[in-house]
């Protein structure tokens, strides 16, 4: 094997680690403020000592976790005012990918996110908080691959994951559970109408709806 393939695959393990925690982190098996020990993450994730410290410093490039010199790594710890801010950031961000995603999403996507968006409503009255997060990711994962910009996935993806590390529940209630159940199928007829001005003002309503003055949980889209 050559040593570019051997990069190659070292950073392919690294980045698939990294994501698998960042995961955890966002199901919330691992806490804002919570240590996070390698040995554990090795068992848990069935790694070698090598690619754990590798992916935790990648998570820790993103900003999901902090590396705290002489103690270890733990889970980035995100405050209002940041969180605010990654908010508006997100905004920008999303808004963006509006103009691609119409342009460039045909009829059969547009048939799949409308079957996420089904599922999704279906989750909202039967299924787990960790089912209604992870198919939520998925619906604007999808719809956010047509945008034409991988770099621009790949900052609000790292936006989304940071704000994890607030203490804001989200969903805090089930009336934000289901405006989010409305706001997807407003943005499928945004889309489907090919209104990419609608798209892009949907998604900056589905992001800050109810965002607080003070310490407040809000819904983060």
């Amino acid at each position: 094997m050559t040593s570019e393939r051997k990069r190659k695959n070292t950073s392919t393990r690294r980045a698939i680690l990294a994501n698998e925690i960042a995961q955890a982190i966002r199901l919330r098996a691992f806490r804002p403020g919570e240590w996070l020990r390698q040995i554990d993450l090795e068992e848990r994730f069935q790694a070698t000592r090598f690619d754990v410290r590798s992916a935790l410093d990648e998570l820790a490039v993103r900003k999901t976790i902090e590396h705290v010199p002489n103690r270890g790594y733990r889970v980035a710890e995100v405050d209002l005012k940041t969180y605010e801010e990654i908010l508006a950031a997100r905004i920008i961000l999303e808004r963006a990918t509006a103009e691609g995603v119409v342009a460039r999403i045909d009829d059969a996507a547009i048939a799949r996110l409308d079957a996420l968006a089904a599922q999704f409503s279906a989750a909202v009255t039967t299924g787990s908080r960790t089912e209604q997060s992870e198919i939520n990711r998925a619906f604007h994962q999808f719809m956010y691959s047509f945008c034409g910009n991988a770099v621009l996935e790949e900052m609000i993806w790292g936006l989304r994951d940071r704000g994890r590390g607030s203490q804001i529940t989200v969903w805090s209630s089930h009336e934000l559970l289901q405006k989010s159940d409305r706001e997807h199928f407003e943005m499928m007829a945004a889309l489907k109408a090919r209104d990419a001005g609608r798209l892009a003002a949907l998604i900056a309503t589905h992001i800050i709806k109810g965002a607080p003055v003070g310490p407040a949980p809000i819904e983060p889209g």
